[in-house]
């Protein structure tokens, strides 16, 4: 669902109401970012994408680990 809505000020800030199906539930903590001339305003996550769980451990071969054979400097010396 579309709907128009207008900007307001609240305080020093800004503010738009949310209608219709774009409610989000009070105390929802929310992220803003341009995409080109839209406002994107989305709800900010806290868990891990189930794109990027699905990948995890997708990686067949060894991962090669920089330093791991070289003994440690020491850095007073």
């Amino acid at each position: 669902m579309n709907g128009e809505t207008v900007v307001f000020k609240v305080g020093n800030s800004l503010a738009v109401r949310l209608v219709g199906d774009c409610r989000l539930p009070r105390g929802t903590r929310v992220r803003e970012r341009w995409e080109g001339k839209c406002i994107v305003i989305e709800p900010v996550v806290n868990t891990w994408s189930a794109a990027f769980l699905a990948s995890a451990g997708a990686w067949d071969e060894p991962i090669e680990r920089p330093g791991r054979n070289e003994t440690a400097r020491d850095p007073f010396a």
